[in-house]
């Protein structure tokens, strides 16, 4: 299990720093993988601004703090770069953020000693254990995020009684009963919980819980519709379809 977690309590208390704070530092202090620049890509200061400005708020889940947050624009592994991907890292305690801090100068010092002839691969700044995780995609030359992603351990944590109160919440609406209606087959099953979603993925005030329906599904691919539902208001924010492969 990773080192980080929703509410560790190692390290002393984080500073009392607003979340806005510690992003604008981080972009600020904004890493560009030496792929990157020696394209000359995302180089200049009014391209990091913008990236800032493209920033969706961070809330931190829970009643934990943001100590630490850092900010990398990697590349994709190709010459020329077709995209860019914005790493935000972030880390509830100083414990955590000294770990953190510890495994992206490591990652700096390999990057370093492998960098021999620019047309050779290096590493990226992927994979590195944070409290919460998101990766947004960008085309070289755009501050437009094309995707933004959360990843966290921690995420499929979602206590029963929670899980309950936001499937039943589901369950009551038109659109889930005439999609579980409409499935493919009985045997795909009613919804689960996938995990958690921050306020700025599910468009609500709290953290959400992603619910998922699946009404198609071939033993490769399918479609289920997704629901947000707000976990201290139960309102439903958000309604799609995606689509579901096996990997």
């Amino acid at each position: 299990m990773s080192l980080f977690g929703r509410n560790k309590n190692k390290g002393k208390p984080p500073p009392i720093e607003p979340p806005s704070k510690l992003v604008e530092q981080a972009f600020t202090d904004l890493r560009v993988h030496v792929r990157l620049q020696e394209q000359s890509i995302a180089t200049t200061e009014q391209f990091r601004v913008q990236l800032h400005e493209a920033m969706p708020k961070l809330v931190p889940y829970g009643s934990n703090q943001y100590a630490a947050v850092r900010a990398v624009l990697d590349w994709d592994h190709q010459i020329p770069s077709e995209y860019m991907l914005l790493r935000i890292y972030t880390a509830y305690s100083r414990h955590e953020a000294r770990l953190l801090d510890t495994q992206i100068r490591a990652r700096d010092q390999a990057i370093a000693s492998d960098n021999l002839f620019p047309e050779f691969d290096l590493q990226d700044y992927g994979d590195l254990d944070a409290s919460e995780t998101y990766i947004a995609v960008l085309r070289p030359g755009s501050p437009s995020f094309e995707e933004f992603r959360f990843f966290s351990d921690w995420r499929k944590e979602v206590r029963p009684p929670v899980a309950r109160a936001a499937l039943s919440a589901v369950k009551q609406l038109e659109s889930f009963q005439a999609a579980y209606r409409a499935r493919q087959n009985d045997a795909l099953g009613s919804a689960v919980v996938v995990g958690w979603v921050p306020p700025c993925l599910a468009e609500s005030k709290a953290w959400a819980v992603e619910i998922w329906l699946v009404v198609e599904f071939d033993g490769q691919v399918g479609k289920a519709n997704v629901f947000m539902v707000d976990s201290e208001s139960l309102a439903i924010t958000r309604e799609y379809v995606t689509e579901v492969h096996v990997p």
